[in-house]
């Protein structure tokens, strides 16, 4: 100890107590494993979807800035339209986006009915992409930040590969991708989810009650209305429709729409501005149905500037004409009495007509009081 002393004199050493260790272990080691930068990474995710008439798929990929892609392939076997597909396609790609832990998320889509109705530029009308709308506006309160735009289909060749590889293939010849099969929409497309779009004041309110949960209103005159009525009326996917007897099931229309049907039929870009009966009988063959059709047609031709303004004169009794139908002469008479004339030569005041519809004999007498003596001598 003395000979190291001597060695180390050269050195400007000072000694210091030992402090302990646990905080500055602490300290250190959250300085070595905090990250520099605290921004999320961005993710690019890339979808589309296909039908066809057997069934539809849906492709996805998503991808990082550092590289790491994740190619998804899904195969729908229900029956599925392609907005449908578009949309089950997005929902699959923000699930497996969550999965990954994605915060900030960049869509690419070639489908601009979906971009558009996501960011507000289309209105969505279909009640069935309406719940895809709400699941999609749902899964987005999941990351920070989502942005969805519209690309050429070219840009988005590789997921229009996956979507048609999923809707034309088994879906269990390739390994290297991952598949998967869909055997029910994202979306709940029972009749009860269409008990939501359809309120307390609508017509098909208390049908779809009956129809689906056999619940019936309190009033018995309108409990037995309702029975009466349901029987006429089917679900079919979640949407109310009338039966008829030689003709296809009619779609039930709710009040809001009613406007809408009418005027794209009777002034639209296949309208000719037919008469009111004619409009209901078109709206009837275009598949659509609600107990006014007729009145709210009829008032909407009436409203009509153009047919007002256009139309040909209507020459039409106001009421409708009787047929007199004579099969012989002097078989059907139509005899009149003439109220009080000026008084005549002889007290005569009142005239009595008779008139044969065949041959159109007249025969007349003027009377000075009417009683049934002077009526029957008359005819007699």
């Amino acid at each position: 100890m003395l000979a190291w002393s001597i060695e180390l004199s050269q050195f400007d050493i000072k000694f210091e107590p030992r402090y302990t260790i646990k905080a500055q272990a602490m300290a250190d080691f959250i300085v070595e494993m905090t990250l520099g930068n605290s921004t999320p990474e961005p993710w690019k995710l890339h979808v589309d979807g296909s039908s066809n008439v057997t069934s539809g798929g849906a492709g996805v990929i998503l991808e990082s800035q550092n590289g790491v892609v994740i190619e998804q392939s899904v195969r729908y076997e229900f029956p599925i339209s392609n907005n449908q597909a578009e949309y089950e396609a997005l929902l699959a790609g923000l699930a497996l986006a969550k999965e990954v832990g994605a915060k900030v998320l960049e869509i690419n889509t070639d489908s601009q009915v979906v971009s558009s109705q996501i960011n507000g530029d289309y209105q969505t009308r279909d009640p069935r992409l309406q719940q895809y709308l709400a699941e999609v506006n749902k899964l987005k309160e999941e990351f920070n930040h989502v942005t969805i735009r519209h690309v050429p289909r070219e840009c988005n060749a590789r997921a229009d590969l996956l979507s048609k590889l999923a809707s034309t293939k088994p879906g269990h010849g390739n390994k290297s991708l991952i598949q998967e099969v869909v055997k029910s929409p994202s979306i709940s497309t029972t009749a009860n989810a269409y008990l939501t779009l359809s309120h307390r004041g609508s017509w098909t309110y208390p049908i779809l009650q009956y129809l689906l949960k056999g619940t019936l209103p309190e009033d018995p005159k309108e409990e037995k209305r309702t029975k009466r009525e349901a029987a006429n009326y089917t679900v079919v996917e979640g949407q109310l429709y009338k039966r008829r007897f030689s003709q296809p099931l009619l779609k039930c229309v709710e009040p809001g729409d009613t406007e809408y049907i009418l005027r794209e039929i009777h002034e639209g870009c296949c309208g000719h501005h037919v008469g009111g009966k004619t409009l209901a009988q078109k709206v009837i063959r275009a598949g659509y149905f609600w107990p006014t059709v007729i009145r709210d047609s009829v008032q909407l031709v009436k409203n009509c500037d153009k047919c007002q303004r256009h139309a040909n004169i209507h020459q039409a009794a106001p009421h409708q004409l009787s047929i007199i139908l004579a099969e012989r002469p002097f078989g059907t008479w139509g005899i009149d009495l003439v109220r009080p004339f000026p008084t005549a030569p002889g007290q005569l005041r009142y005239l009595i007509v008779a008139i044969d519809y065949y041959t159109k004999w007249i025969e007349a007498e003027p009377l000075a009081s009417i009683t049934a003596t002077q009526c029957r001598k008359f005819l007699w």
